[in-house]
């Protein structure tokens, strides 16, 4: 059994899609951060696998400075794959210091970094995956949706920052996020609840795969919630992507009872929980 670090990524993405697409829903974060690299979103890059007698048994990614995201292919040879990975991770210089994965493997990955290293990781946080193939005929509040352009960036770069701020993420600077927004803009992939001429909510699509796409950055202003313009703007935009796509996904911060019911009542159904832990440095 050995760690393998790929170089090549057209060589990766072959050696490894295969498995990825076996669930392809749950596997949407990968495929798409995957799809991001290949289109040159990302300065750097790392990809791994774990294999065994020409058996990839594990697939790792990560582009820092996110978190490395861990899937196990051959769920009965976990412990195997753990007692490879974590003392080959702690001796190498992959840079990463938070890790993501189904929910219980994050956790066995946490535990054996604690024996190994003495020194416990904190869960940052648990992650509702879900997964939508048809929108409930809902009622949408006042105002409709549209494509975000130019004219709401300095909105958008607000709601970025308070969105970053909201979950916990380090907050990018001004300039950082106004080139974030400008990207997202540019590729055509922001959409706002209006109101009145008044953009009042936002959202987005990213990851885009094979039969599916994300729906991430739902953000609306707290002086402005509770009058279901995210579930709008979720219900209108994921109707939208199901024109051209089998189904989309989402994550929730399973903390978060607010917005884990609404998208519930738009018609996404949980499929998978994930856990976001942070190493000790």
């Amino acid at each position: 059994m050995e760690l393998i670090r790929w170089n090549d990524l057209s060589g990766f993405e072959e050696r490894v899609m295969p498995h990825l697409l076996e669930h392809e829903a749950e596997n949407s974060l990968m495929i798409g951060v995957l799809d991001a690299i290949k289109q040159g979103r990302y300065e750097s890059y790392h990809q791994l696998t774990v294999e065994d007698d020409g058996n990839v048994l594990a697939i790792l990614q990560v582009t820092p400075p996110h978190p490395l995201n861990y899937v196990l292919v051959k769920h009965e040879r976990e412990d195997d794959v753990l007692r490879l990975l974590v003392p080959e991770l702690l001796n190498g210089d992959i840079p990463f210091t938070e890790v993501v994965s189904q929910a219980d493997l994050a956790m066995n990955f946490y535990t054996l970094w604690y024996i190994l290293t003495a020194r416990e990781p904190k869960v940052f946080m648990e992650q509702g995956l879900y997964r939508l193939d048809h929108v409930n005929d809902i009622p949408l509040s006042e105002g409709s949706m549209r494509r975000a352009t130019e004219d709401d960036e300095a909105f958008l770069v607000k709601a970025y920052n308070a969105f970053e701020k909201d979950t916990g993420l380090p907050v990018s600077s001004k300039a950082n996020a106004t080139q974030k927004i400008a990207t997202m803009l540019e590729n055509q992939e922001v959409y706002v609840w209006e109101v009145d001429g008044k953009v009042v909510s936002c959202a987005k699509k990213s990851r885009e795969t094979a039969n599916g796409v994300t729906v991430s950055f739902v953000y609306t202003p707290k002086a402005l919630r509770k009058r279901g313009y995210a579930r709008s703007l979720v219900a209108e935009l994921s109707r939208e992507l199901l024109t051209s796509k089998q189904y989309c996904t989402l994550y929730t911060d399973l903390s978060n009872p607010t917005s884990n019911k609404i998208y519930k009542e738009v018609g996404y159904e949980r499929i998978f929980t994930s856990a976001w832990i942070r190493l000790p440095s």
